[in-house]
């Protein structure tokens, strides 16, 4: 589990609740939520994104996964002001803000389930 941002975010399923209420993510949400919460602060690659979501057929389609995340950012950011939580690395693909902090006693283990 990850607390950041008022959320907390179940790094094994990719749930996220903020004050106790789950957020209606859809499965594909979660699983993309799930690919940056096991690597808080680390920039995961838009192609390994896409393909551990979706399989390798869909390893380069970059707007698709543009508008997955835009709906992903639009369910979890508290504000409108700006990406504060999921940020874009340009050229590179998306990483889940750094100040992520594990939750006491949960387990966490950066760059596990990484594939190239």
């Amino acid at each position: 589990m990850l607390r950041v941002n008022g959320l907390q975010i179940d790094t094994t399923s990719g749930e996220a609740s903020r004050q106790g209420e789950k957020l209606p993510l859809t499965r594909k949400e979660r699983l993309l939520l799930r690919e940056l919460a096991v690597r808080p602060g680390r920039a995961v690659p838009a192609h390994q994104m896409l393909t551990n979501v979706w399989g390798a057929s869909y390893r380069r389609e970059l707007p698709y996964l543009r508008v997955w995340m835009s709906r992903l950012r639009s369910k979890l950011e508290a504000t409108s002001s700006g990406p504060a939580l999921i940020k874009t690395v340009q050229g590179i693909g998306y990483l889940l803000d750094a100040g992520a902090e594990p939750v006491t006693g949960a387990v966490h283990r950066p760059g596990s389930g990484s594939r190239a």
